[in-house]
């Protein structure tokens, strides 16, 4: 994908403009709950329409509301917190007849928040949802079209990890034969088909041109050499793949595996291209097994969460058993040039990676820290984690 390409991606990231749609549908206007009681004070912001009153008003279903307002609550400017038993979540617009209309700004229970308009109470017009890291690539979690309280058109939707899902929308669902999901350096995709927001089957691509239409990024996709036909390959705690055999095809060209530069370490796994600090390196995939002490130790097994391990089972460690997915050939180091990620993998599901913390040069060894606790730790482990602090103690359990 071209450089220009890329940075109209990122300009829809940062700046896509939020327009009204027009509709004409009518909606039955709700009947207001009963207020409980005011308190009159000056508010933060002004509003032209003087005959509004300001302040804090408490209704009956334990909604709060504070800015501006008409005698009959039906004219209100201002914040809206909604009554929750342990976040009180604002919404911040103004309701017209009780209703929303126009742009509203509404918080999330992650500390992201939404920006959307309404049209008498039902989404209608451009929306994008933002997570609670401003400063982050990738803060972005959804742009999208709406009529009438449904998805239309394009949209583009944020997963774990960076990547996005992209494509028309059918009857407010993200289902179609021609969605695509973008890998988080924004080049490398899967297009094909989808099912409320699950991959089902499609083949490897490259977005190739992105142009922007009314602040909505539309992308274009090119075919790649050699690309695979692929399926949904979730793995289980019995099986880590249906096709073991069928590689990713845009990690196989970022990395290979070959005999490591560590003695008495077998293989490694090395870069075949440059990586920049924050790239996506390699995936780890692996049977999903809880976590638990009392297991089998195995070298090959990754926390991915409180709830969740991704173990490579022992007759699939070589690549002529499995070679879907490489980062389990990356050696251990406490000096390592990648650190652990997590993806939302389209084919594999929830995934672990590596993603680079420096740049790498083409033909350096890729490294990560396995970071296990040093009382449970193999012997390998603790000897190496002894020779690397030289026998002094340290405030580390790795």
């Amino acid at each position: 994908m071209s450089n220009q390409s890329n940075a109209c991606l990122e300009e829809m990231q940062d700046n896509t403009a939020l327009v009204n749609a027009h509709g004409n549908d009518e909606e039955e206007i709700p009947e207001l709950p009963d207020v409980v009681d005011i308190d009159y004070h000056d508010v933060d912001n002004s509003v032209e329409d003087e005959a509004l009153k300001s302040g804090t008003v408490r209704f009956t279903n334990k909604d709060t509301f504070k800015g501006f307002f008409s005698p009959d609550m039906k004219k209100r400017v201002g914040t809206c917190h909604k009554n929750q038993k342990f976040n009180s979540l604002g919404t911040t617009g103004t309701w017209t007849s009780g209703l929303l209309d126009g742009m509203a700004v509404i918080e999330n229970a992650y500390g992201g928040y939404e920006e959307t308009y309404f049209k008498r109470g039902v989404k209608h017009g451009y929306s994008r949802k933002f997570g609670p890291q401003p400063k982050k690539k990738g803060n972005l979690w959804q742009v999208a079209l709406y009529k009438n309280g449904k998805m239309h058109g394009h949209f583009w939707r944020g997963c774990l990890g960076g990547g996005y899902i992209t494509g028309v929308s059918e009857d407010n669902e993200i289902t179609g034969d021609n969605i695509a999901y973008i890998f988080p350096n924004l080049k490398d995709g899967i297009l094909g088909k989808f099912e409320k927001g699950k991959f089902l089957s499609g083949i490897e691509v490259e977005l190739s041109n992105i142009e922007i239409h009314n602040g909505m990024a539309i992308g274009s996709f090119a075919s790649i050499p050699k690309a695979s036909n692929l399926r949904q390959d979730k793995s289980t705690s019995y099986r880590i793949a249906l096709d073991p055999l069928t590689p990713d095809s845009h990690e196989h060209a970022r990395v290979e595996v070959r005999q490591s530069n560590t003695p008495d370490s077998g293989e490694g796994l090395f870069a075949k291209t440059e990586f920049k600090e924050g790239d996506l390196v390699s995936i780890l995939n692996g049977v999903r097994v809880s976590p638990s002490i009392s297991d089998e130790w195995s070298d090959y097994k990754v926390n991915f969460n409180t709830e969740l391990d991704l173990d490579v089972p022992e007759d699939m460690r070589r690549l002529d058993q499995y070679c879907a997915t490489l980062a389990h050939k990356a050696n251990h180091s406490f000096t390592p040039n990648t650190r652990w990620g997590r993806l939302d993998h389209p084919r594999f599901g929830m995934v672990v990676t590596i993603i680079a913390i420096k740049t790498i040069q083409v033909g350096e060894e890729l490294t990560v820290n396995y970071k296990y606790p040093v009382t449970i730790a193999p012997q390998w482990y603790k000897d190496c984690h002894k020779l690397f602090y030289k026998d002094n103690f340290v405030h580390k359990i790795y």
